[in-house]
């Protein structure tokens, strides 16, 4: 199976690479800094897909991996001291890890316990306005970064994790490259989305069409899936992703930020990288759920 979807990544990528060189037009720079963004891009895309296809154990530390370095990130830019992100970020680790040992109710046990000691901690403190406030995102780390991620540890469970892994994070993919790409190109209804001002409606429109149309050509991964329902995660994933995607804009907003990270080349950090496949994992999880039941 792992060929024949890293078939569909390559042939998605080269119809990518073709929009790319149409914006050839906007001038050598532009050029110059976007392939190794993409060829960055498509690396991680491979590794990825491998890492996940080659057992549960290889598929958990792939998706805990990705985790721990976006809950770090955003702790380490929210307004806390790093005494109090150290403990934040483990605790978003246990209650991704919780959900792995026991499922979704547990899951999401952990994540209310974690968030309700989180507000305590921050009231015992000695100026509780300040602690009140870094617990506040202390919470937001733990329910818009911790709990919806840790649903990729959930896949773990599943016997087609990598099917359902494969088509999740392809198909988010394709929604957040081409609504870049078809941005660019069209630049059509900048300024949409006030958070995000290098948003276009020409991007998210092309975001969209290409993950439904991405999520086509991977039905295969998902035989007992009618053609409507693969449009219709199609589409779930691409609203999904580029609300995860606006989630992050908006909290970089808020602490002055351009990226979370910079250690990946063109690409910011794990949370810039993987806001979107983050935020749709939960909905995803569900999606599917439904379905099988």
């Amino acid at each position: 199976m792992l060929p024949r979807v890293l078939l569909v990544v390559a042939a998605w990528f080269a119809v990518g690479g073709a929009l790319m060189l149409e914006q050839r037009r906007a001038g050598p720079r532009s050029a110059r800094t976007g392939w190794p963004k993409y060829a960055v891009y498509f690396a991680l895309v491979v590794a990825l897909l491998v890492l996940a296809d080659a057992g549960r154990i290889p598929f958990i530390a792939a998706a805990a991996g990705i985790l721990a370095a976006a809950l770090a990130e955003f702790f380490r830019a929210a307004p806390l001291t790093r005494a109090a992100a150290l403990p934040l970020v483990l605790a978003g680790l246990l209650v991704a890890g919780a959900g792995l040992a026991g499922g979704p109710e547990v899951l999401y046990g952990a994540a209310v316990a974690a968030a309700l000691v989180t507000l305590a901690a921050g009231a015992l403190t000695r100026d509780p306005a300040t602690g009140g406030a870094r617990a506040a995102w202390g919470v937001t780390g733990l329910l818009a970064v911790a709990t919806p991620g840790a649903h990729l540890l959930l896949l773990a469970g599943d016997t087609e994790r990598f099917a359902l892994f494969a088509f999740l994070f392809i198909v988010v993919a394709a929604g957040d490259a081409f609504a870049e790409l078809v941005g660019r190109r069209w630049p059509a209804g900048r300024g949409i989305v006030p958070v995000s001002l290098g948003k276009t409606a020409s991007g998210l429109a092309g975001g969209a069409a290409a993950a439904v149309l991405v999520a086509l050509t991977l039905g295969f991964l998902r035989p007992a899936w009618s053609p409507a329902q693969v449009v219709a995660a199609g589409l779930a994933l691409a609203v999904a992703g580029d609300l995860g995607d606006l989630v992050a804009s908006s909290m970089k907003r808020a602490f002055g930020i351009k990226d979370f990270g910079a250690w990946l080349p063109g690409q910011g950090g794990a949370l810039d990288r993987f806001d979107s496949l983050l935020f749709a994992a939960a909905p995803f999880y569900w999606l599917t759920r439904g379905w099988q039941s």
